[in-house]
């Protein structure tokens, strides 16, 4: 049951059927305007958002929907984008992750850490 629902909830985010491409290129565009990032720095955003996408998705093929690796692979990414942005950026980007996770509310997932 709760393996269906986290699909059933994955299917209705409007990116579900989007190609690891096309999720790069969406993420990286969202971070460009964000941080402002240089055309080098675009490239270089793109190159980890692709290498992330693609495991997502080879994670969500094998059926492999486990928290843990997925938050490992954004800590990943998190640790190789914060190489590749300048301390004010890394400064914004964190103020973004922290927005992002006082916005998720209380809907599920565990307890605090």
């Amino acid at each position: 049951m709760m393996a269906f629902a986290s699909i059933a909830s994955f299917a209705q985010r409007p990116d579900a059927n989007a190609t690891p491409e096309e999720r790069a290129k969406t993420q990286t565009a969202s971070l460009t305007e964000s941080l402002k990032l240089s055309e080098e720095q675009q490239k270089q955003v793109y190159t980890l958002n692709l290498d992330r996408a693609k495991k997502m998705q080879e994670m969500r093929a094998a059926g492999d929907v486990d928290r843990e690796k997925m938050r490992e692979s954004m800590d990943v990414f998190n640790k190789n984008l914060a190489k590749v942005l300048t301390p004010e950026q890394q400064e914004k980007y964190a103020k973004i992750l922290e927005e992002r996770r006082g916005n998720r509310g209380g809907g599920g997932g565990g307890g605090p850490r």
